[in-house]
C-alpha cells in the first residue's frame, strides 16, 4: 500500500512543487519504487515539468484532469480518477518507468470556490473525495506523492485528508521560516475541527488520522559550507526551535533547475554533468526522506 505525503508550505515561490517532482523521480529511478504524484495545484506546474502542454491538453481532452474530477465530486456523478493518470509521462532513456502523474488543470482555481460555496468549510464530505478516490490506486504504488496549492483552501484539505505525512518545504530566510509553526497549528486545527464534528453527530472522534510531519526540507540553499551565511544561523534556530523535524541535510540552489521545466527531464535522472552535484543532493534527501517514512523519528512540535 503506497504511503501518501502531501508538500505544502502556505508561502508560494519556495520550491515546493520542484522537490516534490524531482523527489518522486529520484524514489522512481534510484530506489526502484513506483511513485504517482498527484498535481493538486491548479498553476499545474508539476504536470508541465513532466510533460508538454500539447500532450497535457490532448490527454485533458481524452481522459480528464483532477478539474473533471472534483466536478464531478460537484455535481454528484460517478468519475474513476484512474483514467486521469498519465503512466509513464517521462521515458528518457528507459529511466522513470515507474513514476506517473495525475493531472490539474487552471480551472480548479474555480472548482475550489465552487465546492466551498456549495458543500461548505464544515462539511467533511468536501474534504474526502480525493481520499476516496486514491484509496482505490493506492495498491499500485509504493508512494503517493500530492503537490499541494500554497493555501489551505478545500484543494489542499483534500489532499491533507488523503496523506499519512506532510512536508514542509522552507528558504531558509526568515519571513518564510515564519509560517511553519502557522501550517503546523492550522493543520492540527482542521483535524481537530472534524474530530469534534463526527463527536457531536455521533460518529466518534477517531475516524481520522491526522498526517504526521514527515519534516522541514530546506530548499535553495545558496551556500554548501556551514558557519558562513544568515542561512546557516536560520537553519540552526529552526533546528533548535523544533528538535528532530528538520531534513539533515538541504537542497542547494541551481542554476541549472530553471531550464528543467523546458526539457521535461527531471535532474534526478538527467545524467548532465552540469546536473551532478544538485543531482546526488537530491540522491541524499530522498535517502533521508525513505528513513523517515520507513524508520520515523518522533517529531517534536
Amino acid at each position: 500500500m503506497a504511503t501518501t505525503v502531501s508538500f505544502i508550505n502556505f508561502k508560494g515561490g519556495v520550491g515546493k512543487t520542484t522537490l516534490c517532482v524531482e523527489i518522486a523521480a529520484s524514489l522512481a529511478h534510484k530506489f526502484d519504487e513506483r511513485v504517482l504524484i498527484v498535481d493538486l495545484d491548479p498553476q499545474t506546474n508539476a504536470t508541465l515539468s513532466l510533460m508538454t502542454e500539447a500532450a497535457w491538453q490532448a490527454h485533458a481532452g481524452a481522459n480528464g484532469t483532477l478539474a473533471n474530477f472534483f466536478d464531478a465530486c460537484y455535481s454528484g456523478t460517478p468519475f474513476d480518477l484512474a483514467k486521469t493518470i498519465v503512466r509513464k509521462p517521462v521515458q528518457y532513456e528507459g529511466k522513470l518507468t515507474k513514476l506517473d502523474i495525475i493531472p490539474s488543470h487552471i480551472e480548479l482555481f474555480g472548482m475550489d470556490l465552487r465546492l466551498a460555496t456549495k458543500f461548505g468549510h464544515d462539511n467533511l464530505k468536501a474534504k474526502l473525495f480525493l481520499k476516496k478516490a486514491l484509496s482505490a490506486l493506492a495498491g499500485d504504488y509504493d508512494y503517493i506523492f500530492i503537490d499541494c496549492p500554497p493555501n489551505l483552501y478545500l484543494a489542499t484539505q483534500n489532499g491533507l485528508f488523503a496523506s499519512d505525512y506532510y512536508c514542509i518545504v522552507a528558504l531558509a530566510e526568515y519571513l518564510s521560516t515564519l509560517g511553519i509553526a502557522h501550517i503546523q497549528k492550522s493543520v492540527g486545527l482542521v483535524f481537530s475541527e472534524a474530530r469534534s464534528l463526527l463527536a457531536d453527530i455521533g460518529s466518534g472522534g477517531a475516524a481520522f488520522i491526522e498526517p504526521k510531519l514527515l519534516g522541514i526540507l530546506f530548499n535553495r540553499v545558496r551556500y554548501l559550507t556551514h558557519g558562513t551565511s544568515d542561512e546557516d544561523g536560520i537553519m540552526r534556530q529552526i533546528r533548535s526551535r523544533y528538535p528532530n523535524t528538520v531534513f539533515k541535510h538541504f537542497v542547494p540552489q541551481s542554476t541549472q533547475i530553471a531550464s528543467r521545466p523546458e526539457t521535461k527531464i527531471p535532474i534526478a535522472v538527467s545524467g548532465y554533468a552540469n546536473d551532478r552535484n544538485y543531482e546526488d543532493r537530491l540522491k541524499t534527501v530522498a535517502e533521508e526522506f525513505y528513513d523517515r517514512v520507513t524508520r520515523p523519528e518522533p517529531i517534536t512540535p
